[in-house]
């Protein structure tokens, strides 16, 4: 047991030497994105995409409320049967409706994770060659840590690579059926 010892301490001893002399830095992935000019340009055509697509969501929510009224004003009117009739036709473009709603927030969703994901890679390159050129042998996230030096933090570097970058990103309007 004490040999155990001995020798658990003469591998931490010199095992140690080998992980304190690995060249470390972080990065912010997520302040890079976000902060990203061309990130933020193109959130904004989005959003301006989104608000007049959304045109046709008003319009079927109009047409349901004027259906929910005609249902309320004719149940003295109609027989139950009729009125069940109203109801199902009500709730079937309620449903379609909701289908509707959730396949546009999807698309417009989607669209910035594809835009997320063509600016990570050109991140993750971008910190491989500034890696590469200051022999840095880890890369770590920020997520993944939780106090670090600003002289190991790469950040900003990373951050203005990148702006001298013309990314292409591009979205696609949302198609209705």
């Amino acid at each position: 047991m004490k040999y155990l010892r001995i020798l658990f301490f003469f591998f931490l001893f010199f095992n140690s030497q080998n992980i304190l002399s690995k060249n470390i830095a972080v990065i912010d992935i997520e302040e890079i994105i976000n902060n990203n000019k061309l990130y933020l340009e193109i959130l904004e055509k989005i959003e301006s995409s989104q608000k007049i697509e959304s045109n046709f969501i008003k319009d079927d929510e109009l047409n349901l409320e004027k259906l929910l009224r005609e249902i309320d004003e004719s149940k003295l009117l109609l027989s139950e049967n009729e009125i069940n009739k109203l109801i199902n036709e009500y709730n079937i473009k309620q449903r379609d409706f909701s289908l509707k709603i959730k396949e546009f927030n999807d698309h417009f969703q989607n669209q910035i994770i594809q835009i997320r994901k063509v600016i990570l890679k050109e991140i993750i390159v971008l910190s491989e060659k500034y890696a590469k050129k200051n022999n840095i042998d880890i890369v770590i996230d920020s997520t993944s840590y939780l106090i670090a030096s600003n002289e190991i933090n790469m950040t900003n570097i990373i951050r203005e690579e990148l702006s001298k970058i013309a990314l292409k990103l591009e979205f696609k309007n949302f198609e209705q059926n």
